[in-house]
């Protein structure tokens, strides 16, 4: 080996390489390799999920509604404070002034006012009925196809409108049940029934 006139080899040079400068070669190496691997990893990934085919944006939430009347005007939602409840057309049985102390999946409780329109001496020069209502409904469900609702929306499909100081007339509303020792009339939606123990709604729609 010619070490004359102070020349090394490149060989020779590493060799005298103090050790530490060694060790911190050697870690920016590691580091560059694994932010290669890394972004390598990240393209790969993206690439699968831009192809498989999953939906990218999360589920809709849900939200609940108790049945009634809704238009694009008048649109469900929760814990409403009024709403037409029987007749869309031609309101025979509506809440209002209503609060509410439960809401959710397993069922809503309220309380407030039942407006009920009288037929006489026929429906359009009649007159109303106010009654303070108890409200429980339960049982949710997704709405019909064609009812044109908002992606995500449940229906309770079962309601009860009890009345704590007396129902209404007959000619109003028929008693068919009680809840909680008072009486009261059960309401279903989208499920008829032909008992007598229930009164059927209607279909509940949003458009």
């Amino acid at each position: 080996m010619n070490v004359s006139g102070g020349n090394v080899t490149s060989w020779g040079r590493l060799r005298h390489t103090p050790r530490g400068q060694l060790t911190v070669i050697g870690l920016v190496l590691a580091i560059v390799l694994f932010g290669v691997l890394g972004f390598v990893a990240v393209k790969l990934a993206q690439g699968h999920s831009s192809t498989s085919g999953q939906p990218t944006t999360p589920a809709p939430p849900e939200s609940l509604a108790i049945p009634g009347c809704y238009n694009p005007s008048v649109r469900p939602t929760e814990r409403p404070k009024k709403l037409n409840v029987v007749g869309c057309a031609s309101v025979a049985v509506a809440l209002q002034d209503m609060s509410w102390t439960t809401w959710g999946p397993q069922g809503a409780d309220g309380t407030g006012t039942a407006v009920f329109k009288m037929c006489d001496p026929n429906c359009a020069t009649g007159y109303q009925i106010t009654k303070p209502v108890v409200v429980h409904a339960w049982n949710p469900q997704p709405a019909r196809r064609d009812a044109i609702c908002q992606v995500g929306l449940k229906i309770f499909n079962d309601m009860i409108l009890a009345f704590p100081q007396g129902p209404p007339p007959p000619t109003a509303q028929k008693m068919d049940t009680q809840f909680s020792g008072m009486p009261a009339v059960h309401y279903v939606d989208y499920s008829p029934s032909n008992t007598g123990e229930t009164e059927f709604i209607g279909y509940t729609f949003c458009n």
